[in-house]
């Protein structure tokens, strides 16, 4: 992120300054004297923007964790995504792969599919257990789904068939992975 805006995007849009600034302190009033954190703060005030412009779809990314993320509020999301877990904010998720894998797995909801990209077999063993504790169908890199580089441009294939797209402007090889989950 270079600009605090990014965080809020309406119909493609930064949120303007007045409007941010408008936002912030309403979710400020409305919790009163109670602590509240800069993250917690700035999830209220983009639920706000959304909830006062509805959209065809809101796409919603978690801070650190899951389970305990304040985007975790919505109760029944169309869809969750888990990219690649991996050490890290072991401070507050955990110490070991399979301690960051069930807060990260917090996001999942009974009905509502996950799509998950590549996981190492501590991760991935924490996830399946989770879906089927709470019934979350997953769609899975790897089962359902494949997606690599190849010339130059991404390969995405699943039961429906074969895409051939430009290759994620965004810069890193996990990029090709997370497009995969977008269109898984």
């Amino acid at each position: 992120l270079a600009r605090f805006h990014e965080r809020i995007r309406i119909s493609g849009e930064l949120v303007d300054e007045d409007r941010l600034i408008a936002l912030i302190e309403a979710c400020e009033a409305a919790n009163g004297p109670e602590p509240i954190t800069f993250f917690e703060v700035t999830t209220a005030a983009a639920l706000l923007a959304f909830a006062e412009e509805p959209a065809d779809y809101t796409l919603l990314e978690v801070g650190l964790g899951g389970r305990l993320d304040a985007t975790n509020v919505v109760a029944r999301p169309r869809l969750t995504v888990i990219t690649p877990v991996s050490i890290d904010h072991q401070q507050y998720l955990g110490e070991t792969l399979a301690e960051i894998a069930f807060e990260k797995a917090g996001i999942l909801k009974r009905g509502v599919p996950c799509v998950v990209g590549p996981q190492q077999a501590a991760a991935w063993d924490v996830i399946v257990e989770q879906a089927d504790t709470v019934g979350a169908p997953l769609i899975a890199e790897g089962q359902d789904w494949q997606v690599w580089e190849e010339y130059g441009r991404l390969a995405f294939q699943d039961m429906t068939g074969l895409l051939d797209l430009p290759r994620p402007a965004l810069i890193g090889a996990h990029q090709v992975s997370n497009a995969g989950a977008a269109l898984a």
